[in-house]
């Protein structure tokens, strides 16, 4: 009975260890891969493609250059459309040229004006209101009359007035001057006594050249080279010479160059400063 009961009593504990299991070691969670996120920009330094070796390489076109571009330029710009000639840029207003016109007719000028004149072989050559001067003053002819603007007129007009007339009548017997006996007066040719490579103030009807003078008794100073000759003829000329630088721009004469030995070449050319050229 004893050991019956022993037995008994074992059994409950027998029961409890076979109804409660050990437990387990409990695994370890899976947690699933993160699934890649299209829009999310690739790390730095990659790209979503793997670089392609260098042999498959293809090279890519040049960009293609806009048409202007490739257009040819011209060899020379186009040239600016030339200036108007000279002798309309001399061309006086219609105040000054009437004034001018009136002052002459005060001094007692013998004169017509003129059409236009131009050259066809030469477009700054002419004179674009021109006047015939017969006589600058009465009593003083110019013989076939000489074409030139009426500025020049009226400077030949004063300066016989004011200095070649009284130098005239200083002169044994006081002779009367009658005429003056021209060279050039319009012309259209380039300067001469020098390398010709511009125009001549007579292009422009703004020179008048004297070759002599003559008086009413029948005598005559002709412009010649009178160096030292201590005569009346070279008083007579030096002083309407030097006289003359008051009322042109120019004055070229014996002395100046072998062009100028036998004639006055006297002209109103507009320089910087009002500066003159007196020879």
């Amino acid at each position: 009975m004893r050991g019956l009961a022993l037995i008994l009593m074992a059994l409950p504990g027998l029961a409890m260890a076979q109804e409660a299991p050990a437990p387990r070691p409990a695994a370890p969670m899976e947690h699933p891969a993160p699934r890649p996120d299209p829009e999310a920009a690739p790390p730095a330094g990659e790209t979503g493609k793997k670089p392609e070796p260098e042999r498959d390489r293809k090279p890519r076109p040049a960009a293609a250059k806009p048409a202007a571009a490739e257009a040819e330029r011209p060899e020379t710009e186009p040239a600016d459309p030339p200036g108007p000639p000279i002798h309309a840029t001399l061309r006086e207003s219609d105040f000054d040229y009437s004034a001018c016109l009136l002052a002459l007719t005060l001094l007692g000028a013998d004169y017509s004006e003129q059409a236009p004149v131009t050259d066809p072989r030469q477009r700054d050559c002419g004179i674009d209101r021109p006047i015939l001067l017969r006589a600058p003053l009465p009593g003083i002819e110019i013989p076939g009359g000489a074409l030139m603007r009426c500025d020049t007129a009226r400077h030949l007009a004063l300066w016989l007035r004011d200095f070649v007339r009284p130098a005239a009548a200083l002169l044994p017997d006081q002779p009367r001057l009658a005429a003056l006996e021209p060279g050039s007066t319009y012309q259209c040719r380039a300067t001469v006594g020098n390398d010709g490579a511009k125009l001549s103030e007579h292009a422009f009807g703004n020179a008048f050249d004297i070759a002599a003078f003559r008086f009413e008794d029948g005598t005559r100073i002709a412009v010649a080279p009178r160096k030292d000759s201590g005569d009346w003829s070279e008083a007579f000329q030096r002083a309407v010479r030097g006289t003359a630088c008051l009322h042109f721009t120019t004055v070229l004469g014996p002395g100046a160059n072998a062009a100028h030995d036998d004639h006055l070449h006297l002209d109103i050319k507009q320089r910087n400063g009002g500066w003159r050229l007196c020879q």
